[in-house]
């Protein structure tokens, strides 16, 4: 029992420094190389490693350690300070994290193949519905924020995050197989 439990800590907690990593990553591409309007190369790149990180750990692991790495990766990122400009909006990227968990495992069947894609494209619009309706009801609150930061955080946080949950959903579907062979391989 206490093997099984060092275990998921260990996977856990190397979930979580892959987000941070990818977080990073994100950061170090520079905001000029924009895909449209405001979505940006980093924010695909960085927002499908995340999304493929959560997926592939919730497959991996448990549905427990998908959502404890979506909240806490969230959390470090905006203390460490490679998360929003904003922290006020860190708790919904936390919980839009836990949501895209949540959805995908109740969908997710293991036996029935297409049911994967089925589960990601469910958890990818969940996540995306509701970033799109809570930061810009957190966004009315921040005291002194520009018209355009606004117009720009609203876009960031709608069609992109769906974008960038399929795209890690589809990365993991794709690679899982191969990342399941070679964790039990030890």
């Amino acid at each position: 029992m206490k093997n099984s439990r060092t275990n998921w800590l260990v996977k856990t907690a190397a979930g979580i420094a892959l987000v941070i990593i990818a977080q990073f990553i994100g950061k170090m591409i520079p905001s000029i190389a924009v895909i449209f309007g405001p979505f940006s190369v980093s924010q695909l790149i960085t927002g499908s490693l995340i999304n493929f990180i959560l997926f592939t750990m919730t497959m991996l692991v448990d549905a427990k350690s998908g959502v404890t790495i979506g909240i806490l990766s969230s959390v470090l990122a905006t203390i460490i300070g490679v998360g929003p400009i904003f922290p006020i909006i860190t708790p919904a990227i936390a919980l839009a994290n836990a949501i895209l968990v949540i959805i995908f495992i109740l969908l997710y069947n293991k036996e029935i193949k297409p049911m994967k894609y089925i589960a990601i494209t469910g958890a990818a619009i969940a996540k995306f519905a509701f970033l799109s309706v809570t930061v810009p009801f957190i966004l009315q609150y921040i005291p002194d924020i520009k018209e355009v930061q606004i117009t720009m955080l609203k876009v960031m946080f709608s069609w992109p995050q769906l974008i960038t949950a399929v795209c890690g959903g589809l990365l993991s579907g794709i690679c899982y197989p191969l990342i399941q062979k070679g964790v039990n391989k030890d």
